[in-house]
């Protein structure tokens, strides 16, 4: 049997599961564990939602959202462990110990990064997003898909392919999302909340990290600095620093750009967007992970030390590329 046949029939036959998300959840790692919870639920299974941290408030309109822990698991259980959306068992934070300690651990994602740390890896890098893998796996199961379950999936795989702008959109994406239309969801307000809408911090936020764009490699090269410190004096919460690193790529002429975070004096996270460059390659030499057009990683140490970390790697991989 494949590792996807061993899912179905684990998921028929056992009763009580616990689903995680990753830290700073995003719309596929959030829609995933939600429609993946409510159709548990309609089978008739018991489950335990969590990810670390909280859910960032433009998702929680999507059903199941108060549902969700952000308490760590005490004591080892027999439960099965669910896992969605995650490239590594680190990005699950408090939650890491309870999920690797599962009698059965199934490891349900899309990025090409995934360290197939599950007992069982239903992993399918061509999938658009977690969501869309989700979506197939609810169909096999059998129970029928609702309203509210729909919705969650339709947030999962828009967020991820950027409303259907980035390269990883197929025809079987729009093949699915179809399929969820039919249940009456109104693709212009859900893009409204989750896209568009932003609170008056962000914009603050943003203002702060145009204003410090550097640019690298005759313009090839852009990037953008924001500190805790800059963050929390905008009145913006980590909720807010969700896509300003987009901004880097979208300027003309620009392949790769990159956002560096400083959270504190010891660390830095580091995001990547590019055009055409595989971006998750670049994490990877760092520790990181993500997709081939967006991705990031976590470094210790300084700003100055980090930042010149990053770049030689960037540079290095980007003399790598073919002549422009």
């Amino acid at each position: 049997m494949t590792d996807r046949e061993q899912i179905v029939d684990l998921i028929r036959q056992n009763k009580q599961f616990y689903l995680f998300s990753h830290m700073l959840p995003d719309g596929d790692s959030i829609g995933s564990l939600l429609a993946m919870g409510e159709a548990l639920t309609a089978m008739g299974k018991e489950i335990k939602m969590y990810t670390p941290g909280h859910i960032p408030h433009k998702y929680s309109f999507l059903k199941g959202a108060e549902l969700v822990g952000h308490t760590a698991i005490e004591g080892k259980s027999d439960w099965i462990s669910i896992v969605l959306d995650s490239s590594d068992a680190d990005r699950l934070s408090i939650f890491k110990e309870a999920a690797l300690t599962s009698n059965v651990l199934v490891n349900i994602d899309h990025h090409v990064t995934n360290q197939r740390y599950g007992t069982l890896n239903l992993v399918d890098s061509e999938a658009s997003a977690t969501g869309e893998i989700v979506y197939t796996l609810i169909r096999e199961l059998g129970p029928e898909i609702t309203v509210t379950m729909a919705e969650s999936l339709y947030v999962a795989i828009s967020t991820d392919t950027g409303s259907f702008k980035y390269d990883n959109t197929t025809p079987f994406t729009h093949e699915v999302v179809a399929d969820l239309l039919r249940y009456g969801l109104s693709p212009g307000t859900i893009s409204q909340r989750i896209f568009d809408e932003r609170p008056r911090s962000f914009y603050i936020l943003l203002k702060e990290a145009l204003s410090s764009l550097e640019f690298y490699q005759g313009g090839d090269i852009a990037i953008m600095t924001l500190s805790r410190d800059l963050r929390e004096r905008s009145g913006a919460t980590t909720d807010d620093l969700d896509g300003i690193v987009n901004y880097t790529r979208n300027i003309e002429g620009v392949e790769l750009g990159i956002l560096f975070y400083v959270d504190s004096a010891e660390e830095v996270k580091v995001g990547f967007r590019s055009k055409t460059l595989d971006v998750s390659d670049l994490a990877g030499r760092l520790n990181g992970g993500g997709h081939v057009r967006a991705a990031g990683c976590r470094l210790h140490g300084g700003y100055e030390e980090v930042k010149a970390q990053v770049m030689r790697e960037a540079l290095e991989l980007y003399r790598e590329l073919p002549a422009r």
